[in-house]
C-alpha cells in the first residue's frame, strides 16, 4: 500500500487566487477628463510661440529654379504623397482602434463625456491648421513660415491632372499645380491628425476608468481591482507607444512637404540657408510633439501610480500581503530597463524623427 505523497494544499496569501467577479464596463470621472486641456495648452502655446515671434511672412528672395525642377518637384510630390499615404493608414488605424474599445468597454456615460472632451480637442487642434480663424493672434499658415513665395513658385510648376482643363479640380486649382495639392491634401488630412490625436490622449485618459458597482470588502473584489489596475498600466504604455507612432509619421510628414520646394532652388548658398531653416522648424516641431506626449502621459501615470500605492496598502490591510507583487508591473523596481528604453523612446521619437529628417536628403538631384 502506497503513502499519499499529495502535499496540502496552500493556506493564507500562498493559496490560488479566486476569480475576479464579473463587473460592469467602465466608468471614467469627468474630472480626469480635465487632463485633455493639458495638451490642448501645450499646442496653442507652441503656435502662440510661432505666430508672435516667428517669422509668418518671410520672403525668400531671388529665387531661381534648377534647370531640372520638374524632374526634382515630382521627386518632392512622389515622396509626400507616400509620407501622406503611411500617415493616413496610421491614423485610420489607431483611430479604428480606440472606437472598438472605448464603445467595447465604457458605459455609454462615459462614451458621452469622452466624446464631448474629443469634440473640444479637435476643434482646438483645427482652429490651428485649418480653419485658422481670423481672431486668433497666431493666426498662419505653416508654409509661411518658410518663404510662401518659394512653395507657390517651385510646387507651382507641377502639373496635375485633376487641375487640367475639364478636370475635376479645374476651378479650385486656379493655376496653383502641385501648390495647390500640397494644400488640399494636408487641410483634408489635419481632419484625420487632430481626429487621430484626440483619440490617442483620450484613450491614454481613459486608462483612469473604473469598474462601475464594484464591492471592495472582499477579496474576489480585490483581484478584480488588481486586474484592473494591470490592465490599466498595460492601456498607458499601450497609447504611449501609439502617440509615438501617430507623432513620428506625422513628423515625417511635415519634412517630407517642408523640404519639397527647396531642392529645387538653383543657387546652392540659398538652398543650404533654407534647407537650414526647415531643420530648425522641424526641431521646434519635434520639441512641441514630445511635450505634447508628456502633457498627457505624465498626469496618467502619476495618478495610476498613486491608485496602486493605495491598493497595495488596502491590500495588506486585510491580510493579502502578496496580492499586488503576483501582477506584473506593480513594483516599479520591477519594471526592466529595456521597458523604462521603450518608454523613453516613445516619448522622445518626434525629436529623433525631426533630427535624422535634418540630415536625410530628401532629394536625389541636388
Amino acid at each position: 500500500m502506497t503513502q499519499d505523497t499529495t502535499p496540502p494544499p496552500p493556506e493564507g496569501d500562498a493559496g490560488p487566487l479566486p476569480r475576479p467577479v464579473t463587473t460592469g464596463k467602465l466608468q471614467i470621472a469627468p474630472r480626469y477628463l480635465l487632463i485633455l486641456l493639458l495638451p490642448v495648452a501645450v499646442l496653442t502655446a507652441s503656435e502662440y510661440l510661432l505666430g508672435t515671434f516667428g517669422d509668418t511672412s518671410l520672403l525668400v528672395q531671388g529665387v531661381e529654379l534648377a534647370p531640372m525642377a520638374p524632374l526634382i518637384e515630382l521627386d518632392g510630390r512622389y515622396k509626400f504623397l507616400a509620407a501622406l499615404f503611411l500617415f493616413v493608414a496610421v491614423t485610420i488605424t489607431l483611430i479604428s482602434m480606440f472606437s472598438f474599445e472605448l464603445y467595447a468597454r465604457h458605459t455609454k456615460k462615459s462614451i458621452c463625456w469622452t466624446l464631448v472632451g474629443i469634440v473640444g480637442v479637435i476643434l482646438v487642434s483645427l482652429s490651428f491648421s485649418t480653419f485658422e480663424p481670423e481672431w486668433m493672434p497666431a493666426s498662419f499658415e505653416s508654409q509661411a513660415l518658410l518663404g510662401e513665395n518659394l512653395f507657390q513658385t517651385a510646387l507651382g510648376i507641377g502639373n496635375l491632372p485633376g487641375c487640367a482643363p475639364g478636370g475635376a479640380l479645374e476651378a479650385a486649382c486656379d493655376g496653383r499645380g502641385a501648390y495647390f495639392a500640397m494644400k488640399y491634401l494636408l487641410d483634408h488630412v489635419n481632419i484625420l491628425t487632430s481626429l487621430a490625436a484626440a483619440a490617442i490622449i483620450a484613450g491614454m485618459v481613459l486608462s483612469l476608468a473604473e469598474p462601475v458597482g464594484i464591492d471592495r470588502s472582499s477579496k474576489t473584489a480585490l483581484i478584480t481591482e488588481a486586474m484592473t489596475l494591470q490592465n490599466a498600466q498595460e492601456s498607458t504604455q499601450r497609447y504611449l507607444y501609439c502617440a509615438g507612432v501617430l507623432l513620428t509619421t506625422g513628423m515625417v510628414l511635415v519634412l517630407s512637404w517642408m523640404k519639397w520646394p527647396g531642392a529645387m532652388i538653383a543657387d546652392s548658398d540659398l538652398r543650404s540657408a533654407h534647407d537650414h531653416v526647415v531643420s530648425s522648424l522641424s526641431m521646434f516641431r519635434g520639441v512641441t510633439y514630445t511635450v505634447l506626449i508628456l502633457s498627457f502621459y505624465m498626469p496618467v501615470s502619476l495618478i495610476l501610480k498613486v491608485r496602486i500605492e493605495q491598493f497595495k496598502q488596502a491590500s495588506e490591510s486585510v491580510g493579502e500581503t502578496k496580492l499586488g507583487s503576483t501582477l506584473e508591473g506593480f513594483d516599479i523596481k520591477r519594471i526592466a530597463s529595456m521597458e523604462a528604453f521603450k518608454s523613453m523612446l516613445a516619448i522622445a521619437s518626434p525629436i529623433l524623427a525631426s533630427a535624422i529628417g535634418s540630415f536625410v536628403d530628401l532629394s536625389l538631384f541636388q
